[in-house]
């Protein structure tokens, strides 16, 4: 059996939390102290990491939505698992990756006054994957602004699509090149991540009708519609919009439902003003549905003797389960949420003429 120090056994522990093979209970210690670790790991800690990166993060694609079959463009792949679309990608973390679980055990992130993340280093693909992973498992914690503050999860493209509302600030410097690294190689961490995705936007979502300052809705919808619109711009210019059915899987059990849902916590302090804005900016998700119902109609208007009508009929089946009545319910939600439909509205009473003696009963 590898004997390992104290501060080695916590950094494995957090790797193995991270990657979803271990619990998350004895984390949250590590993240309200301050352990002191090594430069380099010893030979056994060292072999041991290596062997749960490299079967945690395989066990992760395959949980967040490479085990499944589907279907991705081009057409002419029938349905198949991530593994069989895919020759095996080379997972390769740098430096980065060590130098952020470090940084974890090392600096209490649970409470003030830690010190930055110092590793810098351009993030493979498996460093996206583990930087996502790492914010996934802190979304709803404390220490998630902790990592959000770290220029190395700002520059994170994986983290900024799955969590736009901590990284606002980053978010509307994005552009369609920006997503350049995560359509390579096939994009197959983006086929992969799809139902991860789908997940995350989802609680996003329902997680609007639960903010009470009309800024904190701003904010999110601000971020949440420049990532989109960057996102959708680059899978449209790489012929990659099938990666973008997670909006569509995220959104289809929202759309029924009243319009109301996605602002129905705002503070009754707020101003009309300030509410019908964040009744805007919570239709994000909404507008983002409206691109893709306009590709759904260039889809439809495809023939069967043009080069792209295999690819059109693809799409069009796997989006048959939202379909031209779910995308009409987007535009109605929008709609309703763009315009102030709250009673309060009405003209004040006190710019109302006085009634003349004519009109009094």
């Amino acid at each position: 059996m590898t004997r390992v120090s104290p501060s080695e056994h916590s950094l494995l522990t957090l790797a193995r939390a991270i990657l979803g093979m271990g619990p998350f209970a004895p984390v949250e210690d590590l993240f309200r102290g301050r352990q002191v670790t090594a430069a380099r790991l010893s030979p056994g800690a060292l072999h041991a990491l290596k062997d749960t990166l490299a079967k945690g993060s395989v066990r992760a694609l395959a949980s967040t939505g490479g085990a499944r079959k589907r279907r991705h463009l081009p057409a002419s792949t029938g349905p198949a698992r991530l593994w069989e679309r895919h020759p095996p990608p080379t997972l390769r973390f740098s430096r980065l990756c060590f130098g952020t679980l470090r940084w974890l055990v090392e600096q209490p992130l649970a409470v003030p006054g830690h010190l930055p993340l110092d590793v810098d280093a351009p993030p493979t693909l498996a460093d996206e994957l583990f930087l996502y992973l790492c914010c996934r498992m802190v979304v709803d914690t404390p220490c998630a602004q902790s990592l959000a503050a770290q220029p190395q999860f700002q520059r994170s493209l994986l983290c900024q699509l799955g969590f736009p509302g901590l990284f606002a600030p980053q978010a509307m410097r994005l552009e369609a090149a920006s997503f350049a690294p995560l359509l390579a190689e096939g994009g197959w961490l983006l086929e992969a991540l799809q139902d991860e995705l789908a997940l995350r936007w989802r609680r996003l979502e329902e997680s609007k009708g639960q903010l009470v300052e009309p800024q904190q809705l701003v904010d999110l919808g601000t971020a949440q519609e420049a990532v989109l619109n960057a996102f959708l711009d680059a899978v449209d210019r790489a012929g990659r919009r099938d990666l973008a059915g997670f909006l569509l899987a995220a959104m289809r059990p929202l759309v029924d439902q009243p319009a109301s849902r996605w602002a129905s916590g705002l503070s009754p302090r707020a101003s009309l003003a300030q509410k019908a804005q964040a009744r805007r900016s919570a239709g994000a998700g909404l507008r983002g549905l409206a691109r893709l119902a306009r590709w759904d109609a260039e889809h439809r208007a495809v023939r069967f003797f043009d080069d792209d009508y295999e690819d059109a009929q693809l799409l069009l089946a796997e989006w048959a389960s939202f379909g031209e009545p779910g995308f009409r319910l987007a535009s109605e939600r929008e709609r309703e949420l763009s315009t102030d439909l709250m009673p309060s509205a009405a003209i004040p009473q006190d710019i109302l003429p006085l009634p003349s003696s004519e009109s009094a009963p």
